[in-house]
């Protein structure tokens, strides 16, 4: 059931899929017997704490008073990806950091969007394109310039600016930079089981799933 509402969100002409409840249908995935109902309601209780119905007082209360924190020890474990686990462990990797702002987000009132940078993720304003927030690095504001000069460092000047980094990225490709990052940790890790089961949900991506045929095919015969 998961899996096919997972491909319902995702599916050509769907709309862009709510990303809470994308990437939870991701955990759960990964995490036979997850409640979604109860991750769903930990970020309404999230958002019910949350003093300042503004970007500024989203940051503030998760990062400064609720301590949410980028995983810097272990950045490659697969548990950084599952929105519960960040929830749970008030630790994550960007983007998952910047799911769980911009659903905080959204429950006060705030429209924020992801901003997929190369090498990094950020969340924008949606409604003021100068104004940014680094999750990963306690919810730090920044300028374009100042956006600008994270992902030179990121890179070390080796890949050429462009200002089109900073344009919002669509919940979709949100949802597919989640299972790309998924991906290379279990292929990295050689981690055939849940490879196997990321597979499977990139097959309910029909992009993914044209491109892809031959790499799901072999990933899941393990199931066979």
């Amino acid at each position: 059931m998961g899996r096919a509402r997972f491909a319902e969100l995702m599916s050509a002409g769907a709309g862009e899929p709510p990303l809470d409840e994308a990437a939870l249908l991701i955990s759960t995935e990964l995490q036979p017997g997850l409640d979604m109902i109860e991750w769903l309601a930990a970020l309404d209780l999230l958002a019910g704490e949350c003093p300042t119905p503004t970007a500024a007082g989203v940051a503030r209360h998760l990062f400064d008073d609720g301590h949410f924190t980028g995983n810097r020890r272990a950045y490659y474990d697969w548990r950084n990806s599952c929105l519960d686990r960040v929830i749970a462990t008030r630790t994550g990797i960007p983007i998952s950091l910047s799911v769980l702002m911009i659903e905080v987000a959204r429950r006060v009132g705030v429209k924020l969007v992801g901003v997929g940078l190369p090498t990094h993720f950020l969340v924008g304003v949606a409604d003021d394109p100068d104004v940014f927030f680094d999750p990963f690095a306690g919810g730090r504001r920044l300028d374009r310039r100042a956006a600008r000069a994270l992902f030179e460092d990121l890179t070390r000047g080796q890949v050429p600016w462009n200002e089109m980094y900073l344009e919002p990225t669509p919940n979709h490709d949100i949802v597919i930079r989640m299972l790309n990052n998924l991906k290379a940790v279990f292929v990295n890790r050689a981690d055939v089981v849940r490879l196997a089961l990321i597979m499977g949900l990139r097959s309910a991506v029909p992009e993914l799933a044209d491109a892809e045929a031959a790499e799901i095919a072999t990933a899941s015969a393990i199931f066979n």
